[in-house]
């Protein structure tokens, strides 16, 4: 694990927790959710991206823990993003249903 993978996953349940209000009800329809993330600052070596990972993991979990099913996750990165232009951004679309 990470040296900051505990404080990730508790930043993750924050924003799960006020992305939930945009979660369509379980209706048998299959419905998606976007979460727009960075990478660490320092993500210049060869190896597990933790911080993405954790995050986007505790997210999957509380869907899951909620009762929803995960059908597929997609994601786009962009180089360049933040104010030093030298992280990475993520957009994760989870399709559930």
């Amino acid at each position: 694990m990470g040296m900051f993978t505990k404080n990730q996953k508790n930043t993750a349940t924050v924003i799960y927790d006020e992305t939930k209000k945009y979660l369509k009800p379980k209706d048998g329809k299959v419905h998606v959710v976007m979460i727009n993330s960075f990478s660490k600052l320092l993500n210049q070596i060869f190896g597990c991206e933790d911080k993405y990972t954790t995050q986007i993991d505790e997210i999957l979990c509380c869907m899951q823990n909620d009762g929803y099913e995960i059908l597929d996750v997609k994601f786009n990165s962009i180089q360049g993003q933040g104010m030093s232009k030298e992280m990475e951004g993520f957009h994760t679309l989870i399709t559930y249903r």
